[in-house]
């Protein structure tokens, strides 16, 4: 009878593991060097060494933590970041402030309009400190770094636009949102129950914006008027004229003929060619 030979040694599967282990997480230099650069913009008062960073990044491999170092320097001698003791950085704002217009976008493509006319500097939504379209922000510019385009985070919000929004009200339980399809505002208001003033689900609001808190994700606000239930004639009527700051109530007279047959088909064969004209400054909303 033969014998049950023990298993042989699955040797290079054993030299496969060792080769493995440390190997961690490969990452191409140039999205490395994009990455630590985003940790130094998302906290730039606060200083890093390549352990943190490496940690932050999610490199293991020992190789690539040594090439951490080298891009950390290099950084810094492009003057990106400043080492303020040995091994530890920070991001190298130079002092350089600047006041202007913000504009924000949905799609997060924000940026600043420097007041004395300069270029437009892109402001990521986590730079933003929730600054709303319209606002006169004082900002701190990064240093550039070469091929990249200016970028910058606001520290101040010096005066505020009126920061009202049109939308339509959804209503849970204790609290509601407005959903908006404005395209400078990518997340919905979020409205206390007690703040609906009588607002329904599917209503058409005006809504105001009183507050922002640094870690909230969505916007605070109060309702200011309801126009209606979202898809009838007038409420989509005030609404558009709501939207361009323009009067959207009239006399009870003027009312009445809005919702007269023949006026309804008129209105709605108009609302389009309003919006267009609102928005390309045909029809003033000053």
């Amino acid at each position: 009878m033969a014998k049950n030979r023990p298993a042989k040694k699955d040797n290079n599967k054993e030299k496969k593991g060792k080769k493995d282990k440390g190997v961690g997480k490969r990452m191409k230099k140039e999205a490395m060097i994009q990455a630590i650069i985003s940790v130094f913009q998302s906290s730039p008062k606060e200083p890093f060494n390549y352990k943190q960073i490496s940690k932050i990044i999610g490199v293991e491999n020992q190789v690539q933590k040594l090439q951490v170092v080298d891009i950390l320097y290099d950084l810094s001698a492009e003057d990106i970041i400043t080492e303020i003791d040995r091994g530890r950085y920070r991001l190298n704002g130079l002092g350089t402030l600047a006041i202007g217009t913000f504009a924000r976008r949905s799609n997060g493509k924000n940026s600043f309009i420097p007041e004395d006319g300069g270029t437009p500097v892109f402001i990521a939504e986590r730079n933003s400190g929730h600054a709303m379209d319209g606002d006169k922000v004082k900002v701190q510019l990064f240093a550039k770094r070469k091929g990249a385009e200016p970028e910058g985070e606001v520290v101040e919000i010096l005066e505020s636009k009126e920061r009202t929004f049109v939308g339509k009200l959804q209503v849970a339980k204790g609290f509601a949102f407005l959903i908006t399809e404005n395209k400078t505002l990518a997340n919905d208001i979020f409205i206390p129950k007690d703040k609906l003033k009588g607002g329904k689900n599917g209503d058409k609001a005006i809504v105001r914006i009183v507050e922002w808190p640094d870690e909230a994700k969505n916007p605070l606000g109060e309702v200011i008027d309801i126009l209606g239930i979202a898809g009838q004639n007038t409420a989509e009527m005030h609404a558009i004229l709501a939207e361009f700051g323009l009067p959207y109530k009239y006399p009870s007279s003027v009312e009445r003929i809005w919702h007269r047959p023949a006026a309804k088909i008129r209105i709605r064969s108009r609302k389009r060619s309003l919006r267009r004209k609102l928005r390309t400054g045909r029809i003033s909303g000053g």
